[in-house]
């Protein structure tokens, strides 16, 4: 990614306004971040780093015109960004453990130069298993020379998380994975996430069509019912039917590939989201559901084709679409605010895939799944031939 940062050699010049009366006050030179610059927005200013083990990366301090003497200054952490961050991003990055990273508290930027050397910053393996995602927020807290510390690129919050690799199963009409009993969620609003891989898919209309992959059953609204094609429609396209209506992905999926898919349903809309970015949405006259269960695969003998799914999601709210991006290459806190249930179906064996959040909504298959003991990496599910 490339960062540049444009300020005026002759001087930035700030507006205060007080009353009817406005003063400048002249800038003379700036200081900060490389990587931060340029930015007047703050979730400009994240770097996302996915860590196995120890890793480090580099940031440099820079100043906008050369100073005839060493600029000295100091970095520190500014957990004061973190709970910034997350309500501009709807996030819920937590700080990093100060014992988990290293990097120097004084850098120095040598006479006539513009740019300090590479600033190491050292991180070592973070704590994992527990489905978090952390954040280090770096700001410059102080510097010795006659330089303006600028606001927004004077600080830098690395977004940490964890790589997701995992087992996945691979189901087919007999497999039929659903909760016991009806769990009564009254809500306004919902969301189904999953990474979805389909063995075959139909390419011409009719063709395979009615591959149920989600059936929500509901005792307030009505189905929630996202398959793969119908009699009018290519069997290579997603659709959803719900409250008395439908419509279908832009989409035009391909078969042995995987995707993130992700239904948001809420204030009067429902949208579909393909790989993290908005693909389709329909007009609803209504989102109030009681949300009774979810079946995975449950459309019998339409459904012919195998499918691996990872990572199903059911919440009792509108993700956005910053957070459904922000999270669906990592795995998720279980207690997370708002899940129905999160089966990550990562269990490598047997015929139980377990509900992660507090809930207990385990879901129990007909018939075992097949588990080859892939693993699959969710940071790039479908490498090139050249990158396997």
């Amino acid at each position: 990614m490339k960062y540049i940062f444009r300020i005026s050699v002759l001087a930035l010049a700030v507006v205060l306004a007080a009353g009817c009366n406005t003063k400048y006050d002249v800038i003379e030179n700036g200081l900060y971040i490389s990587e931060a610059a340029p930015g007047d927005r703050f979730n400009q200013q994240a770097v996302s780093i996915i860590a196995e083990g120890a890793t480090t990366t580099t940031l440099h301090l820079s100043v906008a015109r050369p100073l005839d003497r060493d600029v000295h200054a100091t970095l520190a952490f500014a957990p004061e960004f973190v709970d910034e961050y997350n309500a501009k991003n709807d996030a819920n990055y937590v700080s990093l453990p100060a014992e988990c990273v290293e990097f120097p508290s004084e850098v120095v930027i040598p006479a006539g130069e513009v740019s300090s050397e590479p600033v190491t910053i050292s991180i070592k393996e973070i704590p994992t298993g527990d489905g978090l995602a952390y954040c280090l927020p770096i700001k410059i807290a102080s510097s010795d020379a006659p330089v303006e510390i600028m606001e927004a690129s004077g600080r830098l919050i690395y977004l940490i998380s964890s790589p997701l690799h995992q087992t996945v199963p691979t189901m087919n009409a007999n497999t039929l994975p659903a909760p016991e009993g009806n769990w009564g969620v009254a809500t306004s609003a919902w969301t189904l996430e999953a990474w979805v891989w389909m063995s075959q898919l139909g390419h011409e209309v009719g063709a395979m069509n009615n591959q149920a992959i989600f059936t929500g059953s509901v005792s307030k609204g009505t189905e929630i019912y996202i398959r793969f094609g119908d009699a009018p429609i290519r069997g290579d396209v997603l659709q959803i039917k719900t409250y008395g209506s439908q419509f279908e992905s832009n989409t035009q999926f391909e078969d042995q590939k995987w995707y993130h898919i992700a239904f948001v349903c809420g204030n009067g809309k429902c949208t579909l989201y393909v790989n993290g970015q908005e693909d389709k949405s329909m007009d609803m006259s209504s989102t109030d559901y009681v949300i009774d269960n979810l079946a995975l695969c449950g459309s019998g003998s339409y459904f012919r084709a195998n499918c691996k799914m990872a990572q199903v999601r059911f919440w009792s709210k509108a993700l956005s679409a910053n957070a459904i991006l922000d999270a669906m290459q990592r795995e998720i806190p279980g207690n997370s605010d708002g899940l129905i249930g999160y089966w990550k179906l990562n269990e490598g064996e047997g015929s139980v895939f377990v509900d992660s959040s507090p809930n207990g909504r385990d879901m129990t298959c007909k018939q075992a799944p097949t588990w080859t003991g892939e693993i699959i990496d969710f940071t790039d599910p479908n490498p090139t031939e050249e990158e396997e």
